[in-house]
């Protein structure tokens, strides 16, 4: 009882209330045929006379309504291995009935059962022959393990060649070298895929994937955007491959712990040796020489987002030029304060996005202020907070500031201000921030009543929907000094405010945060957001 949330109810539409009676109607039928089938007699029969009676006096859109929301409805069907293992799971009966090739999307869950994974595979397989699939988005994730059945397997595979119109394909922990080359032949529209987990993945099926050993490379060059290469056995040179070869590649993930350095290593000496550029606009940069930062940056002139952990003490040579589509920047790691006023100086003017982490030195927030006049959000994690002194004509302010979040932030006193009343740097942000929408930080024992107050008299907090303020990061586990009476004047003060907290953190009896939710009967309480939201 320690967050207090305005209440906002909003009843689903008539049309989202008669789709989900429907399909639970219809589970209710489909309940009755969960048993142990070999030819599938009973589903084809429903399946038959549901299509006739009533889907086909459908237009398509609806049908696929009808079909995504009925598979939303049974996924949450609790199924036990333990209980159900005899009776396939219920989304296979109600995919065996519904489903149409003319589909446009498609996910399926994970089923732990063989007989069921082989049942959704033959029925793909089957009704993709011989016209194909339309499907534009497909979702794979059935499967548990990378090991699978050879029977599996080669269906599966069969499967994958009716899905010609593919844009979008997750395929998890079972994609090998064979399904690659299946897609890279058979979808020519492919704009993005994910093949997670999936270990039998390798060099070997990027090459034949892009078809780089054929007489001509696969359309997916040109058409591929975004590819997922997480915790595959694909190493730097595959991932190099696909960047040299996919043109419009904007976005490639993969394990940073894996072959980060390595491939950081290619592309620095691709672009010393021709100059080469990349399309990706996000990147995790770990390097100590600045000859490699400045190459991989040049190398990458479209970067949007960019991470940089690094013990470099400056960031030498590099211009606003450099990083003229730079958005988004999170530096991590660092151990001279240096290099944060080299970056903020050279791209703050262009950021909307800014978080600080672990780092070895004293933030100057005012510094943030000066210079990174279009920020929109700020995040500092783990590090001290300070506020330097500051000539009039430089005076920071975050005009465009609309969330801020700390976590595990210290704050160090203010000295040197003009103006006497700001007594902390999450005070010192709250007051030059004017459209400030979300704040979440840990308190401070000068953070006060008075402060709240006197932002509230100059009206800077009049825009926040959600104010967090949690425990103070100190060893004597003290509280924040506000009550009550900030309470009142937060809700008095922001008529927008949906979510306050964290009370029990603040100077407040247990006794007190009851009545204050008794008197405000309009709320309820909430969890405490997630780390890492920014």
């Amino acid at each position: 009882m320690s967050y207090i949330r305005q209440a906002k109810l909003q009843p689903d539409s008539l049309e989202v209330l008669a789709s989900v009676s429907w399909s639970k109607a219809v589970l209710a039928v489909l309940s009755q045929h969960k048993h142990s089938f070999s030819d599938h007699v009973c589903l084809r029969l429903i399946r038959q006379t549901i299509t006739r009676k009533i889907l086909d006096k459908l237009p398509r859109v609806i049908q696929e309504q009808l079909f995504q929301q009925g598979c939303s409805v049974v996924r949450r069907e609790i199924w036990s291995a333990v209980r159900d293992f005899r009776t396939p799971n219920m989304w296979v009966p109600f995919m065996y009935v519904f489903y149409q090739p003319e589909m446009k999307e498609l996910e399926m869950p994970a089923l732990i059962r063989s007989q069921d994974r082989l049942t959704v595979l033959d029925l793909l397989y089957n009704l993709g022959t011989p016209h194909g699939h339309q499907a534009n988005t497909l979702k794979i994730k059935i499967f548990e393990t990378p090991n699978i059945s050879i029977e599996e397997s080669y269906v599966l595979k069969r499967v994958l060649r009716g899905f010609r119109q593919l844009k979008s394909l997750i395929l998890w922990k079972v994609c090998d070298d064979a399904m690659l080359q299946i897609l890279g032949v058979t979808c020519h529209h492919l704009d993005n895929i994910d093949i997670w987990k999936s270990a039998n993945a390798t060099d070997t099926g990027i090459r034949m994937f892009l078809g780089l050993d054929a007489e001509r490379p696969f359309r997916v060059c040109s058409s591929l955007t975004k590819v997922a290469i997480k915790d595959t056995s694909v190493t730097d040179l595959g991932a190099f491959n696909l960047m040299i070869h996919c043109d419009n590649l904007h976005t490639l993930q993969f394990s940073q712990d894996t072959f980060l350095q390595q491939l950081l290593h290619r592309i620095s000496q691709n672009y010393a040796l021709t100059k080469t550029v990349f399309q990706l606009r996000s990147l995790f940069l770990q390097v100590n020489k600045p000859s490699s930062l400045l190459h991989v940056v040049r190398s990458l002139p479209r970067l949007e987002e960019v991470t940089v952990w690094t013990s470099l003490s400056q960031a030498e040579d590099l211009t606003a030029e450099d990083l003229k589509s730079l958005t988004c920047l999170k530096l991590a790691g660092l151990e001279h304060a240096s290099f944060l006023t080299d970056m903020v100086i050279c791209v703050g003017s262009q950021l909307t996005k800014l978080c600080i982490e672990t780092v070895q030195f004293d933030v100057d927030v005012s510094l943030i202020g000066s210079h990174c006049s279009s920020l929109e959000k700020l995040s500092i994690i783990n590090a001290r907070v300070t506020v330097g002194r500051q000539n009039q004509e430089e005076q920071a302010k975050f005009y465009k500031l609309r969330m801020i979040y700390l976590y595990l932030v210290q704050y160090l006193p203010v000295i040197n201000m003009t103006n006497k009343s700001i007594t902390t740097g999450l005070h010192y942000l709250l007051s030059e921030s004017p459209g400030l929408v979300s704040v979440q930080a840990p308190g401070s024992f000068l953070f006060t009543d008075n402060c709240i107050t006197s932002l509230l008299a100059q009206h800077k907090l009049a825009s926040l929907n959600r104010f967090v303020i949690s425990q103070p990061v100190s060893i004597d586990h003290r509280t924040v000094p506000l009550t009550e009476e900030s309470v009142r004047g937060l809700h008095r003060g922001c008529p927008g405010l949906v979510l306050l907290g964290d009370l029990k953190h603040w100077h407040i009896s247990p006794a007190t945060r009851r009545r204050i939710i008794k008197k405000y009967s309009n709320c309820h309480f909430s969890v405490p957001v997630a780390l890492g939201e920014f």
